[in-house]
């Protein structure tokens, strides 16, 4: 008995203080897990009076990377018009398309041909190119390596120079309004840095300098710096580069690829803040050149999740973003031999048939929101809504965009101040669901309860029949 008692004694302390933590520390991811699952559940209330004044769409631009090294576009040139591009960005314009040459004399050559298939086909779509100036030419490049510095730096710039009097060149494909991009993720493709002998200021400089001697152009644009995300040292070492040289520079742009699609509006305070030094620079419009919910290979890219993610990305860069280019277009070829196999496009790969992924019916329901935006109350932390009025049509398009797949809701809609009258009102859901039924509004009010599961969309209509 006494050998019990010592048992306990001893032995009982000390299994607590090892097992007291673990219970704390489970019961605290208990209570996050709750508070998570519970959230604010949204309550939407439109006033189809109170507006915010007139749509300029930013979410309808496109990037495409360079998975093969011809023509992607081409062959779904049909579906991508469906979308209404405003601008189609592509990279390795100088190392996929045969571009640069040097003869036996050291002397540069150039051949558009292979390049102005592809910005055929972007303008046959309805678009106008963004033109990521990557990478370095090989015949140019230190030890051929197309992530390096140029063995001239002059030659860069008259590559650039000559890229740009091609394209932009009145006497030459006359294309207006097209946007040239300094390199594509220079943090990570050549390890480029602001500083030293690898320096993307230098980069920049030359590239800058060559498209201003560009001759007889119509009006373009060029920017940077296109890194992997938004850095404080890079945004803060262009503005004072650009402002102490007197170098042009007519957008910063950079990738966004994250589950938090919440964390753009901080993106655009920040960079605000980091302006104010540069009040020369602080109405330059803000780009995201490449965004989506992951930047490796993700299942989520084929199935609604990355829907519901898009529809949430441009609900929070409704203020501050100038454009938006979701990535991308097209998958590139599966090694697997499999149609869906987690890669970035809208579109899967010719080679299985072209099919439209979720969230390419996310961007044809986003292109129906027109007219005049409309004030939206009773957002949720996962139901998020975008409203409009155009004409006799009032449209709603609600995401219920939720990583952890585990929040369903019941959301309450009422639309106010609406002329009393028979509407067609209309439902649509990524299943295809669709309701249509005429209703009346005799009391200027009209209230409705949508159940949205996890990752889901809901495209709401109502029309005033006149």
């Amino acid at each position: 008995m006494h050998q019990i008692r010592k048992f306990f004694y001893y032995i009982v302390p000390l299994l607590l203080v090892l097992i007291l933590p673990v219970l704390i520390i489970n019961n605290q991811k208990v209570r996050q897990l709750l508070s998570k699952a519970s959230g604010t559940k949204a309550n939407i209330s439109i006033n189809v009076t109170n507006s915010l004044g007139p749509i300029t769409p930013f979410w309808n631009s496109f990037a495409q990377g360079g998975e093969e090294s011809g023509d992607m576009i081409a062959p779904v040139v049909g579906e991508i018009a469906k979308l209404q591009p405003q601008h189609v960005r592509i990279d390795h314009i100088y190392d996929h398309f045969n571009l640069v040459s040097k003869n036996s004399m050291g002397q540069i050559l150039l051949n558009f041909t292979d390049l102005d298939k592809i910005v055929g086909s972007i303008r046959k779509t309805g678009a106008t190119p963004l033109l990521s100036l990557s990478y370095m030419p090989s015949s140019i490049a230190v030890n051929g390596d197309i992530t390096e510095k140029p063995q001239n730096w002059d030659d860069w710039s008259y590559v650039v120079r000559a890229t740009v009097e091609h394209y932009s060149g009145r006497n030459n494909l006359n294309i207006k309004d097209i946007y040239y991009e300094v390199w594509n993720e220079p943090d990570l493709f050549g390890n480029w840095k602001t500083y030293g002998d690898k320096n993307y200021l230098t980069l920049y400089d030359y590239a800058v300098k060559g498209a201003q001697t560009a001759t007889n152009t119509l009006p373009f644009k060029i920017g940077g710096p296109a890194t992997t995300n938004l850095y404080k040292n890079w945004i803060l070492d262009l503005s004072k580069y650009v402002t102490d040289n007197n170098l042009r520079i007519d957008f910063f742009s950079w990738h966004f690829y994250s589950q938090k699609t919440n964390d753009i509006p901080q993106m655009v305070s920040d960079l605000n803040n980091w302006l104010k030094s540069y009040p020369r620079l602080a109405f330059i419009p803000k780009i995201i050149t490449e965004w989506g919910i992951n930047s490796e290979t993700d299942a989520s890219y084929d199935e609604s999740i990355s829907a519901a993610h898009s529809v949430a990305v441009v609900r929070n860069a409704f203020y501050g973003i100038n454009k938006l280019f979701a990535f991308e277009l097209v998958d590139g070829p599966s090694p697997h031999d499999k149609k869906f196999w987690g890669r970035w496009g809208l579109l899967t790969h010719p080679k299985f048939g072209i099919s439209q992924k979720p969230r390419f019916q996310a961007f044809l329901w986003l292109n129906q929101i027109q007219g005049n935006w409309l004030r939206v109350i009773g957002e949720g932390t996962y139901v998020q809504a975008l409203a409009c009025q155009k004409e006799n049509i009032t449209r709603l398009l609600l995401t219920n965009y939720d990583p952890a797949k585990s929040n369903t809701e019941d959301v309450p809609i009422s639309l106010t101040n609406l002329e009393n009258g028979q509407y067609l009102f209309k439902i649509d859901r990524l299943d295809k669901s669709l309701v249509s039924k005429t209703i009346t509004v005799s009391d200027h009010k009209f209230t409705t309860n949508i159940v949205m599961p996890p990752n889901s969309l809901v495209f709401l209509e109502l029309t005033l029949q006149k």
